[in-house]
């Protein structure tokens, strides 16, 4: 449920990106940009809405959001405005790749201040020093990567494309990069408490 909850700004930006392709005339009179912009101009105002009522709604809630949940929703509400006032798409589709890396240039910075940010995530979990290194190497390799992929997309296929990728590719590629980490933490957990019961 709260993947879904974390997910609904950029479904609502899915949703609305393809009613508004299909009412693009029925839209025009009411939405002052070029026609083949409307799609997107209306996902964009939609997502910026939408994130701003999620971070709303956690904070009504007495919750603390998370730093991923507010980093975002900054990124959306300044690069979904200037999508809208420049009437430029390439602002929101930089949006992910600058939120990917942004979490990249933390790790960066955990690495030279020797603070192990991915071990913090797994608090409690005991494993060797140089699997958690391999572990925070692996998850910054990622975050550039699927940050470059994002704009591969982005400038080499379709708007439509690109929003279809946004909601399943980006979705998709995290989801089995973090089963992927969880095999290999578990692999290693593992092993780690099989030593410390032999001792």
């Amino acid at each position: 449920m709260k993947a879904f909850f974390d997910l609904l700004p950029v479904i609502c930006f899915f949703i609305t990106f393809k009613a508004a392709g299909s009412y693009t005339e029925e839209l025009s009179p009411l939405i002052p940009v070029a026609t083949d912009l409307i799609p997107i101009v209306s996902a964009t105002a939609v997502i910026i809405v939408a994130s701003l009522l999620q971070m709303a709604f956690i904070l009504a809630r007495g919750e603390k959001p998370s730093k991923m949940a507010v980093f975002s929703t900054l990124l959306v509400v300044l690069f979904g405005g200037m999508t809208i006032a420049f009437q430029k798409p390439e602002f929101i589709q930089w949006k992910p790749t600058l939120l990917y890396w942004l979490f990249a240039g933390i790790l960066i910075y955990g690495r030279i201040k020797g603070k192990g940010y991915i071990k913090n995530v797994f608090a409690g979990l005991e494993m060797p020093q140089n699997i958690w290194d391999n572990l925070e190497r692996a998850c910054l390799y990622f975050l550039v990567v699927i940050g470059f992929i994002n704009l591969f997309v982005a400038y080499t296929f379709s708007m439509d494309i690109w929003v279809d990728f946004k909601l399943f590719g980006l979705l998709g590629l995290t989801l089995l990069f973090t089963i992927g980490v969880g095999f290999y933490v578990a692999k290693y957990a593992r092993e780690a408490q099989n030593i410390d019961q032999q001792h």
